[in-house]
């Protein structure tokens, strides 16, 4: 076996060794914070876009779900016996019901946020000066929103304002980036400044 090579080091040196490695470790460990930030906006922009996609059907859940013996009975007349198990506790203990209770309010809940939020949003836009700014509005009404119409694609809403696709596909990414922070608040807001 060889002989070991001692390598001595003057406190100069050792004071350099030990600043690049804190200054290393630290960058590592700002650049994985910005990472994990950069997800968290990602994922509030995700969830921001399944609630558009999904808002008719969500605001049809809300306003259809049946969670009441008394809602039950409007929609199935037969049911009346059920008054009888429900006086007997026989729904007491059945979680399925408390969790579609739980459920169908978790729901209303926020769905009466969101479009509350919408209603700021739209006001916002239409306020504008701006026309790219107010078309936003139309653009996310026309994609996710209009309940009464089919819901059109960037396509359609180009030919609709006469522009290119890429202005309206801008508008829709600008409009989503908007209503996250309208959905989510501060959290989306501090993440939106790092996003890029």
């Amino acid at each position: 076996m060889g002989k070991s090579k001692q390598i001595t080091l003057n406190q100069e040196e050792l004071r350099k060794i030990c600043q690049n490695a804190v200054e290393d470790g630290v960058a590592k460990y700002i650049n994985l914070e910005e990472q994990k930030k950069k997800a968290e906006w990602r994922g509030l922009l995700f969830r921001t876009k399944k609630l558009l996609e999904n808002y008719t059907k969500l605001k049809d859940y809300a306003d259809q779900a049946v969670v009441t013996l008394e809602q039950a009975e409007q929609v199935d007349e037969t049911l009346m016996n059920m008054d009888v198990m429900t006086k007997f506790h026989i729904f007491d203990d059945d979680k399925t019901l408390h969790r579609q209770y739980r459920g169908v309010n978790a729901v209303k809940f926020i769905m009466a946020h969101v479009d509350r939020m919408l209603g700021v949003y739209k006001e916002n836009c239409l306020k504008s000066p701006q026309e790219p700014v107010k078309r936003r509005w139309f653009v996310i009404y026309y994609m996710y929103l209009d309940r009464e119409n089919a819901k059109k694609s960037t396509k359609e809403i180009a030919e609709l304002y006469q522009t290119d696709i890429s202005n309206i596909q801008k508008d829709a990414k600008e409009a989503r980036n908007e209503l996250t922070t309208l959905f989510f608040g501060l959290d989306a807001m501090v993440l939106y400044e790092i996003k890029d």
